[in-house]
């Protein structure tokens, strides 16, 4: 992947379309001369893209909902020792600091996105061989990922929404402008703002987008298409408190957009593409970050065997009886484990939904039905939400339930989305405290909601170069 430089900004392009996610060097070149024309805006765009998914799929930032929230557990080293893996040692201990933090690579890598659409909206409405149903795309996709990057952001950086009665605790910088490097230095916005900026940005994206993306390659699924923008939107909706927005956008996916959720046949060999909304495409060499970061691969001849460093925890996988189908999502490995008793054989439990058959899933059709519940559920539609659930239940082999509450909501929630990063956020949202029982090292296994340590730190980095930022409480 290319990366043009002027300055402090940065777009990643491709050499053309077929040539896609090709990593190759190429000169410096003009912010002017690379968005002048729809192949140059185009090799911007695509460049987000590849840049979403660096981001988005880095390990502190894809493991993080399932790690503070006791869904995962540590594998032995090959020498049989469990421990903490230093990279993400801070924020398992809920002690990220800013000097030190596991994740500032997230904070410095979206806003870096952040800047380089918009510099794709300021020059899109410029651009001489594109028609106005391409401009309107190319601007629709870039204010999509603009609104999805800040949204992100908000979930590790921000308290959730209802923190506070009015939500007027500190939300995110939100760019809605390119930036000059010692010429901008903007201010958090609240949390009310932040969302009434998400939501501005959503609506914009939707009253521009057309039925086709706007890169003439990969599949549309690797793309902003107009259901995954509304995917996005109704997410937003649901992290906003604003349940008639969530209801509505889900609906309107699950009546309107085509779609299916994986068939019961098919759900333990293919559990996730066939409902896929959006996804981030591997390399030409078909590598998934997700991958390395999850899934046992066993040695073949005389490769020395290694594995993930992380696994299933036991309050996760117990969760699942034997007649659920999910349960068959999960390998089993027996791995030589040292402890105070002694060294034995444990078993240790890894996902299988990151294998090599499958791709980065942001967005999946089961999700909105769990959008569409809960927000049924605080709109007193309790029969549309013990529906939505037990459509997802009775697909995984399991009996209908009679009842439904938030806590059974999240629960099955949880069992159904276990290693794709939200689990954490979910707690969040709904006030409730972490319990990390089995596996759990942590100096914090089980810390209590409200919580300081419950957002991470700002980077140093970042209160260093803007003096108008404020870092968050507790650090």
């Amino acid at each position: 992947m290319k990366k043009i430089i002027v300055g402090t900004v940065f777009l990643m392009s491709v050499v053309s379309c077929s040539d896609f996610l090709v990593s190759e060097p190429v000169e410096q070149i003009s912010i002017v001369d690379q968005l002048s024309n729809k192949k140059g805006m185009l090799q911007a765009l695509n460049g987000a893209y590849y840049q979403v998914r660096f981001t988005y799929n880095s390990e502190a930032s894809y493991i993080y909902g399932d790690l503070l929230s006791g869904n995962i557990a540590f594998t032995p080293s090959s020498t049989s020792i469990i421990s903490i893996p230093t990279r993400v040692v801070r924020i398992y201990n809920f002690d990220d600091q800013p000097a030190s933090s596991n994740i500032s690579g997230i904070y410095s890598s979206s806003y870096q996105l952040i800047n380089n659409v918009n510099l794709i909206l300021q020059y899109a409405d410029a651009l001489p061989d594109a028609t106005d149903q391409e401009i309107n795309e190319i601007k629709a996709e870039a204010l999509a990922l603009r609104a999805f990057s800040h949204f992100q952001l908000f979930k590790y950086y921000a308290q959730n929404y209802t923190y506070t009665s009015n939500a007027s605790h500190p939300g995110i910088v939100y760019n809605t402008e390119p930036l000059k490097v010692g010429v901008d230095y903007p201010s958090r916005k609240t949390t009310a703002e932040t969302f009434a900026l998400l939501q501005d940005d959503i609506d914009s994206a939707l009253s521009l987008i057309q039925p086709d993306k706007a890169i003439p390659a990969g599949e549309s699924k690797n793309f902003i298409t107009p259901v995954a923008l509304k995917a996005i939107a109704a997410e937003i909706a649901l992290y906003r408190n604003d349940w008639q927005k969530a209801y509505d956008y889900s609906t309107d996916i699950i009546n309107n957009s085509g779609l299916q959720l994986t068939a019961q046949s098919d759900l333990v060999n293919n559990w996730g593409n066939a409902e896929s909304i959006w996804e981030l495409a591997n390399t030409d060499e078909n590598d998934s970050p997700l991958s390395l970061i999850y899934t046992f691969v066993k040695a073949i001849g005389d490769e020395t065997q290694t594995w993930p460093l992380y696994s299933a925890s036991n309050d996760v996988y117990n969760m699942y009886s034997q007649d659920d189908l999910r349960k068959q999502l999960f390998d089993t490995y027996n791995i030589s484990t040292k402890s105070s008793a002694g060294t034995a054989s444990l078993p240790y439990h890894f996902t299988k939904k990151h294998n090599g058959t499958t791709t980065n899933i942001v967005y999946r059709f089961s999700l909105l039905y769990f959008i569409r519940a809960e927000a049924a559920l605080h709109l007193g539609n309790t029969a549309q939400a013990l529906a939505d659930i037990n459509i997802i239940r009775n697909r995984a082999g399991l009996n209908t339930l009679n009842s439904i509450t938030i806590d059974v909501l999240i629960e099955e929630k949880r069992k159904e989305f276990a290693f794709e990063n939200l689990y954490f956020f979910d707690l969040m949202r709904n006030h409730k405290n972490i319990v990390r029982n089995n596996g759990c090292i942590s100096t914090n296994c089980s810390p209590s909601y409200p919580n300081d340590k419950f957002v991470a730190s700002i980077p140093q980095a970042a209160l260093e170069v803007n003096s108008n930022m404020q870092q968050n409480p507790g650090y």
